[in-house]
């Protein structure tokens, strides 16, 4: 690994953070000399990281105009869940033939954790917990190509979640109602009710789709 690639990461995961905190919103264009300046590196080094996070769906970039924040049309929207509910119900499906105790124990973990950011009021904690769930589902399954496109697919999802908090914050009692979900999804996973366990992860993401789309238009 090069320093120009280490220079590059570590601006990439700068950027990353700054994103899902909400710092650069949907379509805000992201200036490769202005994040030269302000992050006191080359703007080879920008822009090597802007083609990470654009690999990774973070960012689009666009001949003359530069790059921005990944921004959603209802329409693209609808795809990004629809596609995640079909890829990750396929997840799904692959991690419960190689499922663990030791796997349900960290999947509960991060319930736990979510429940506990919920109540305390970090909500959007909570959120990167659940979130932290997903991946751990993906990572279950055992399938690098899935894997890799659900990592991107959920990033794009979480572009959109950082949209609904900004524009519509969910409530304490919404977070609580949704963690219950999960802890259910968990539940029929260790019980091995593959077809279940599907019903509830599909229902958790067209609701998430339900909920959001409307903030689009």
């Amino acid at each position: 690994m090069t320093t120009t690639t280490t220079r590059a990461e570590a601006l990439a995961e700068t950027l990353r953070h700054a994103i899902r905190s909400g710092d650069y919103v949907c379509g805000e264009r992201l200036v490769e000399l202005t994040l030269s300046q302000q992050m006191t590196v080359s703007q080879n080094t920008v822009r090597d990281a802007l083609h990470i996070l654009q690999d990774e769906g973070w960012v689009v970039k666009h001949a003359r105009r530069g790059a921005h924040v990944r921004a959603f049309t209802p329409t693209e929207a609808a795809e990004v869940y629809a596609l995640w509910a079909a890829v990750e119900g396929l997840a799904l499906r692959w991690a419960l033939e190689r499922l663990t105790k030791a796997d349900i124990t960290t999947l509960r973990r991060l319930i736990k954790q979510a429940r506990h950011l919920a109540f305390t009021g970090e909500l959007r904690r909570s959120m990167e917990a659940l979130f932290e769930l997903h991946t751990t589902i993906a990572s279950l399954a055992g399938r690098s190509q899935t894997a890799a496109l659900l990592t991107r697919l959920r990033n794009q999802v979480h572009l959109l979640e950082v949209l609904r908090q900004m524009r519509a914050p969910r409530s304490l009692h919404a977070q609580q109602a949704q963690i219950m979900l999960y802890e259910k999804l968990i539940s029929l996973m260790e019980a091995g009710d593959g077809e279940a366990a599907q019903q509830v992860l599909s229902y958790l993401i067209q609701m998430d789709a339900d909920t959001l789309l409307p903030l689009l238009t």
